[in-house]
């Protein structure tokens, strides 16, 4: 009887480990080319199939994708929670096991060692991430969803929250209470969702010939990480005058800066009016309740899965950026300043 051909046996005729064999008939980074090409040789001359991640998805009832995120997304659990409640419990419903992964982005990227392993059949990421580091996740030919960051020049599916409309339906909405001193608070360089909420924000502007004065806004800055009220404080100092009203990056910035105005004095909404993005639970707890808008959270999560498994199934996939909806909700921090005509 012919003895079984395994990895580990492949690995012994050439001398080598199991896990570089399992690497090179995976065409994952780590191994030579010319290891690659033995291992397959080999792998072929002794009649040895290897199952790869398609064949996983089509054949095993249990299946596993990575969940990645950075240290930092991670701690944010007011937000990113909820989006991972929804990649896991859609993930359960399609038979699919979550395998969480988090990473330092200060330092370089390493693979997990789940995809060294080969039992990952799909990889999601949430939150932000550097575009070394995506590249180095596309580069391991897994089936791959990226949810709220996007590089406008690295290719892959993301899902997203309609960051411009949201912008801009937030100034909107601002505009419509009758201000037409509108600044904008958050470090637009940060993230790329930070970054087209201010793009709708400025849409807005312009389309109600409003000026954009930027006496009115901090774009470089997220107030929301800085260690103390003091600090956050003599940044709001150095306005030469408030608007009327602003429109944070996302609620965490707004709460903060509701928070440093109160300490100076400053009321809201009756001195000036405040609005965020994201819908956090904290934002329906402090006084005034915050006047946001409302990403649906686990819904992102749901679709990202939906996305990949579609990925995970089909080799004519096509890769597309998906925007949900993010929806006004209307508390008590803004102020309608319109004038009433008798």
């Amino acid at each position: 009887m012919n003895k079984k051909v395994t990895m580990e046996s492949i690995a012994n005729e050439l001398g080598i480990t199991k896990n570089t064999v399992s690497l090179a008939l995976r065409n994952m980074p780590g191994v030579s080319e010319k290891t690659r090409r033995l291992v397959i040789k080999t792998a072929q001359q002794n009649g040895y199939k290897y199952k790869n991640s398609l064949d996983t998805v089509n054949n095993c009832k249990a299946k596993n994708i990575c969940l990645m995120l950075s240290d930092d997304t991670r701690s944010s659990v007011d937000f990113f929670s909820f989006i991972q409640y929804g990649i896991e419990s859609k993930a359960k419903e399609n038979n699919l096991n979550t395998i969480l992964h988090c990473f330092d982005e200060k330092k370089d990227f390493e693979v997990p060692l789940c995809i060294k392993d080969g039992i990952i059949s799909g990889i999601i990421t949430l939150g932000r991430l550097s575009p070394k580091t995506l590249k180095s996740i596309i580069a391991l030919d897994v089936p791959l969803v990226v949810i709220d960051h996007f590089f406008d020049d690295v290719k892959a599916s993301y899902i997203l929250s309609d960051n411009v409309s949201g912008g801009y339906i937030a100034t909107e909405h601002l505009i419509n209470s009758g201000h037409r001193e509108i600044g904008f608070c958050g470090n637009i360089f940060s993230s790329s969702s930070f970054f087209d909420r201010y793009l709708g924000y400025l849409k807005a502007l312009t389309q109600y010939k409003i000026d954009v004065n930027p006496l009115y806004s901090i774009t470089d800055t997220c107030m929301a990480e800085m260690s103390s009220h003091k600090m956050i404080i003599e940044k709001l100092e150095e306005f030469p005058s408030f608007p009327t009203a602003m429109f944070c990056c996302n609620d965490i910035e707004a709460i903060s800066i509701i928070k440093a105005l109160s300490l100076m004095g400053i009321s809201v909404p009756d001195d000036i009016s405040i609005i965020g993005f994201d819908d956090i639970e904290l934002s329906k707890n402090i006084s005034p309740e915050l006047t946001t808008m409302h990403i649906c959270k686990e819904l992102l999560g749901e679709r990202a899965v939906k996305k990949l498994t579609l990925q995970m199934t089909k080799t004519d996939y096509t890769k597309e950026k998906i925007l949900l909806p993010a929806n006004l909700v209307e508390r008590q921090s803004v102020k309608n300043i319109v004038t009433i005509k008798k």
